[in-house]
């Protein structure tokens, strides 16, 4: 689940898992090129996200349905936008991820009815997909869904109706039945490929895994925790006065590296590729190989800034949104 923070550019997942595509060779020889995504046709740019792809090419998002407050689902293959229609009865549409095999995580809400959709959308860059629905144990109700991982496990969050307690809840391949994650040990941040689902707690992170918790090392100060991959867990800490920062690596252990001249770290794929700002929270757009400076971002012309909701894919492709300009994806080559 990624959170969305806002970059002022300054000085300038599914039933089957599927094998990603590769990645560039040698990524410490890239060159990273940026290109605009397009919007469907008669669709606003500025109103288009998107929001995951299946690392083979395609991808993801929303496009607000021209004349209406409300989203549609769109999926881009080859590069070409399509409208799902199979959704487009839905209010309140949100794409929150797809994974290597294709697989989409969905919400929305029937018009008229107050109760969260929570769906799999599957098969649609092929053609026609297929819609799965999840629902929630008995004696909840679904608040959101997050993320979804390589091989079809959900994370999402409930209220359980005695109580009103908010909870953590993960869909799992590998599980008869949702487990129950309780606020006590913290709130669901995002999901790894392997169950693994990291938690924020009390200024610090924890990893989950089958109800036992692992601290993230904090060195005593106030973390921020983002996202996990691969047993990776990228983050940032503040320091000092405003806009000093510093983006932080954790392994699967929980201990901490500090990540070259990063100021934050927002999102990473399976084979270690960060996106976060540069130097501090107000920096530059930018990647890293695990603990590795690689490079600042390029953005078109005319783009003098991006919002840091990246969305990473483990063929190393990024994406994310320019503003008024629309979506943008970023390729190494």
């Amino acid at each position: 689940m990624r959170k969305l923070a806002l970059v002022a550019a300054l000085g300038l997942a599914c039933t089957t898992v599927s094998v990603p595509a590769m990645a560039a060779d040698d990524p410490s020889q890239c060159t990273w090129a940026v290109s605009k995504v397009p919007a469907p046709s008669g669709y606003d740019p500025a109103f288009t996200r998107v929001k995951g792809t299946d690392s083979h090419g395609n991808y993801a998002g929303t496009s607000r349905r021209p004349g209406t407050n409300t989203n549609d689902v769109v999926l881009w293959t080859n590069g070409q936008p399509h409208v799902v229609q199979e959704l487009a009865h839905l209010g309140g549409l949100e794409v929150r991820g797809e994974n290597s095999a294709g697989t989409v995580l969905v919400s929305g809400r029937i018009p008229g009815q107050q109760r969260l959709l929570v769906l799999l959308y599957s098969g649609g860059h092929q053609g026609t997909g297929t819609i799965t629905e999840l629902v929630a144990p008995e004696g909840y109700q679904l608040s959101a869904p997050d993320t979804l991982n390589e091989r079809g496990d959900v994370l999402g969050g409930a209220v359980r109706l005695a109580d009103g307690a908010s909870v953590g809840l993960v869909w799992s391949t590998v599980a008869a039945a949702p487990r129950i994650i309780e606020r006590s040990d913290g709130i669901p941040e995002d999901l790894d490929d392997d169950g693994t689902v990291l938690l924020r707690r009390d200024g610090g992170g924890y990893l989950w895994r089958d109800g036992q918790l692992t601290r993230l090392a904090d060195e005593g100060r106030q973390i921020y925790p983002q996202a996990i991959r691969g047993g990776k867990v990228v983050g940032y800490r503040l320091d000092g006065s405003w806009p000093s920062s510093q983006s932080l690596l954790w392994d699967s252990n929980g201990n901490v590296q500090n990540i070259q001249d990063g100021g934050t770290a927002y999102a990473v794929n399976a084979g270690g590729l960060i996106t976060g700002e540069r130097s501090d929270i107000m920096g530059r757009a930018s990647v890293w190989r695990d603990t590795a400076f690689q490079s600042e971002l390029p953005y078109p012309d005319g783009v003098t800034g991006v919002f840091e909701l990246f969305v990473v894919g483990n063929d190393d492709s990024l994406f994310s949104h320019a503003y008024s300009h629309g979506p943008l994806r970023w390729t190494c080559a």
